[in-house]
């Protein structure tokens, strides 16, 4: 079978975790739905109820801590009040994504990727974010054990195929507008660059394991 792959970097990015209450903090590689946020802005339209899967894999050079000016109301002064917020950002984000689905969603995808209609941004709007060679590359199920090359979201139950726990994370992909909108989850392990894997996972045909 055939799916989309592209690599992306962005100079600075934060994805912030949804229970960030009085500080933020962030997750160590883009969540799917950040992914999938940007193939729609791309698109130039809203997703659709199409359905595919996604692999995120990456690194950053370093984790900072920058400050942003935070609005809040004070009920007591009946004022709005400006304070410091600590922001963690993440350093020269170099990431890889595959994106397995329909033939014809994927070529959409790849043209939309080579012109996108708006600039693209990553991780809160303030950085830009730059696509590379969005293509088809084949992939395979092998019986593999090699050493990742880069850290990734693994889905739980690829997870259980090797001795490797990784850090538990649950990840936001599609959602559903109502009154508000409400995110499905996933659970995953981030699993660090150099950890050992092993077992029938996914391969592309430039050797990159498919996290899905």
């Amino acid at each position: 079978m055939e799916c989309l792959k592209f690599e992306l970097y962005s100079p600075c990015a934060t994805f912030k975790t949804p229970f960030s209450l009085k500080g933020i903090e962030t997750y160590p590689l883009p969540p799917y739905s950040t992914i999938i946020g940007l193939l729609y802005t791309a698109l130039g339209r809203k997703w659709e109820g199409e359905e595919f899967s996604v692999s995120v894999q990456g690194d950053y050079e370093a984790i900072f801590r920058d400050y942003i000016r935070f609005r809040k109301y004070n009920r007591d002064k009946k004022r709005i009040e400006v304070l410091p917020l600590e922001v963690p950002r993440l350093y020269n984000l170099r990431c890889v994504v595959h994106v397995l689905g329909n033939g014809e969603l994927i070529g959409e995808f790849i043209r939309a990727l080579q012109k996108p209609r708006v600039y693209l941004f990553l991780g809160g709007g303030e950085y830009p974010v730059f696509v590379k060679n969005p293509r088809r590359v084949e992939v395979r199920e092998e019986e593999i054990e090699l050493e990742i090359k880069r850290s990734a979201f693994v889905p739980e139950d690829k997870v259980r195929l090797f001795d490797q726990t990784g850090i538990p994370f649950r990840l936001p992909s599609f959602y559903e507008e109502g009154e508000e909108k409400n995110y499905r989850w996933e659970q995953v392990y981030f699993l660090p660059k150099l950890s050992i894997v092993e077992g029938r996972l996914l391969v592309d045909m430039e050797g990159d394991v498919v996290w899905v």
